[in-house]
């Protein structure tokens, strides 16, 4: 479970809406248990955010991504260690979190390994082909400090659209 001091929120003020809920800290787990890629943000050097589809899964109170060391993420996260993610269902698009954090930690020990678990989820096999052979893989550990999020249950789905709101 997360620590106190990390706060779920909701993307809306209140729950005006029938339908929408405040993201528990279970659905927040289940988003990283299955197939939901995260999108993920750094600062690139010229200012402008990098965003990348990763593989992802949620440790505890931590946030794994496993990338390579060459990678543009690692590139901006030596000098500036603020990250975002983004993940939505990709069963239900309207349950979806989006998490501001610090990346505390990044290590090569255990990388191999991590990369065939996340292999074995994603992809239904537990190796990942495409690796290169020259790329050494390495684990992103990021520590959340702002989680907003949004539950809206399918049998709701009709009050996000409205033909005559365009």
């Amino acid at each position: 479970m997360l620590p106190l001091p990390i706060q779920i929120k909701t993307l809306l003020k209140n729950d005006a809406f029938a339908g929408v809920t405040e993201l528990s800290k279970e659905e927040l787990f289940r988003l990283f248990q299955f197939r939901n890629l995260a999108y993920v943000g750094t600062i690139s050097k010229d200012g402008f955010p990098h965003i990348t589809p990763v593989w992802s899964e949620m440790v505890e109170d931590l946030i794994l991504i496993n990338t390579f060391e060459e990678s543009a993420k690692i590139r901006h996260i030596t000098k500036d260690k603020r990250i975002a993610l983004s993940i939505v269902e990709q069963n239900n698009p309207f349950n979806m979190v989006s998490i501001k954090g610090k990346v505390i930690e990044q290590t090569s020990e255990g990388a191999d390994e991590h990369l065939k678990k996340l292999a074995k989820r994603y992809l239904g096999i537990g190796k990942y082909y495409y690796r290169k052979p020259k790329h050494k893989r390495v684990i992103l550990k990021i520590k959340p400090e702002k989680i907003m999020g949004l539950s809206i249950h399918p049998a709701f789905y009709f009050l996000a659209y409205s033909p005559w709101l365009r």
